[in-house]
């Protein structure tokens, strides 16, 4: 039982929740009693997703604009009043591309989405997690850690995070930082699509 209402009380927001791995994440917060609010580009499966599960708030929101972040993160305050978790979820991987076949354009694109948009989440979420002791779970790869074959740009976008950015958030922001690495298989559906 005490599973079941382990985050009772607690509001979490996931980005990239409409779908995939992070539609997982928002049902598994509901199953453990937290009220989550969730983001996504796609508003149609987004709002599908809160008429489906009761305690859930969809706000449509691109985590590589900084705009609609604060919009996340207002909406989920006026709303709930407190702040406990952050799931840094939303990304992207590409097809397989040698090096020579990847532009600088789309790493910086990649860069905005699988690290920039965790990067300005968490910044803006710290002053509010810091009043409750909260989390910030920065979803990653296991590629971040080991490579993998014609994905140098993804690779690098989940290197950072896993390194760099996970440790040093939770020095200094005094919450709870916990990498969370995953290496789901590859799925050609709707969930591979990106999840800003």
């Amino acid at each position: 039982m005490a599973a079941v209402t382990r985050y009772s009380g607690k509001v979490v927001v996931v980005t990239g929740g409409g779908r995939g791995i992070g539609a997982g994440i928002v049902r598994a917060f509901v199953d453990s009693g937290a009220q989550v609010v969730f983001c996504d580009k796609d508003e149609a499966r987004g709002r599908a997703l809160e008429q489906e599960l009761v305690g859930t708030v969809f706000v449509p929101c691109d985590v590589t604009q900084e705009g609609d972040l604060q919009t996340l993160i207002s909406e989920t305050l006026s709303r709930f009043g407190r702040l406990d978790c952050v799931v840094n979820n939303a990304g992207y991987h590409p097809p397989a591309q040698w090096p020579e076949e990847t532009s600088a354009q789309d790493f910086r694109q990649l860069l905005e989405l699988n690290l920039l948009g965790t990067y300005a989440l968490t910044k803006l979420a710290l002053p509010h997690l810091r009043k409750y002791r909260g989390n910030i779970i920065n979803i990653s790869s296991l590629v971040g850690a080991i490579g993998q074959s014609q994905a140098v740009t993804y690779v690098a976008t989940k290197h950072l995070p896993r390194k760099h950015l996970d440790s040093t958030v939770g020095r200094a922001g005094n919450v709870n930082s916990r990498p969370q690495c995953h290496h789901p298989r590859r799925d050609p559906g709707p969930g591979s699509a990106p999840t800003p």
